[in-house]
């Protein structure tokens, strides 16, 4: 095993013992770990270019004010920090990762129309999930439109495809070297799958369901695709959730 693959079991470990034991905050736990792997990175990669560190300085804002969303409350900004302190640090490092390494990208280049294609992909994907995740909800339909609504579903569109899945992937392509074996491809999907579904805090049975058909999309989408396709499609799921079933 590599020493990068056994620092991400190790931290994993960490996080389930927590999660079992604990009753405190399971988001603050996987965030306090994916910035140290950010912290870790950047002392390595170095920061990125101005544009990137630009981008990160907008995604972690969007990131916290999307919690206006939730409440409309300049007080629910320090709390929003929660999500955009490890979006900032988590986007530096995964552009930084990007700017030096292949394997992950913020927005497909190659084919015909990429840009479309990516829109397209994520928008038929997240309506396909939108509709699973209310089956699967057993809730009673009552739509409500709300623009506040659709400012809540940045959040996890952002911090939690940045901070909670993107920082995986740059975390192992960075230690690769350019090639992976099966066991570290398998510890890169793992982490960049797994831990999100599971910080939920649903019962191990929800959670597997919860990390098949949601977690396993959004990381195949973002790592064979790119980064953006997946945030919006994880945007559109939250967008429908909270229009048809409420926050």
């Amino acid at each position: 095993m590599k020493k990068h693959d056994a620092v991400l079991w190790f931290l994993f470990v960490v996080f389930v013992v927590i999660r079992v034991t604990c009753t405190m905050p399971y988001w603050i736990i996987l965030s306090a770990e994916t910035c140290g792997l950010a912290i870790s990175l950047l002392v390595k990669a170095k920061m990125p270019s101005a544009k990137s560190v630009t981008l990160s300085v907008a995604f972690a804002v969007i990131g916290t004010a999307a919690y206006l969303g939730y409440q409309r409350n300049p007080w629910i900004l320090l709390y929003g920090l929660r999500a955009g302190i490890p979006t900032l640090l988590c986007s530096l490092a995964v552009f930084s990762v990007m700017e030096k390494r292949a394997g992950l990208e913020l927005l497909a280049k190659n084919g015909k129309h990429p840009v479309m294609k990516s829109i397209l992909i994520a928008l038929l994907l997240g309506a396909v999930l939108s509709v699973i995740n209310f089956l699967i909800s057993g809730e009673e339909p009552c739509f409500e439109f709300s623009w506040w609504k659709l400012l809540l579903c940045l959040n996890p569109a952002i911090y939690e495809e940045m901070a909670c899945r993107a920082i995986f992937f740059a975390f192992c392509i960075w230690h690769s070297d350019g090639t992976m074996k099966a066991f570290q491809k398998f510890t890169m999907y793992f982490m960049a799958c797994v831990p999100h579904a599971a910080v939920h805090g649903y019962p191990i049975k929800e959670t597997i369901v919860l990390c098949v058909l949601f977690g396993l999309p959004f990381t195949i989408l973002q790592k064979k695709r790119d980064i953006t396709s997946a945030m919006i499609s994880h945007g559109l799921v939250d967008a429908v959730r909270f229009m048809v079933t409420g926050i």
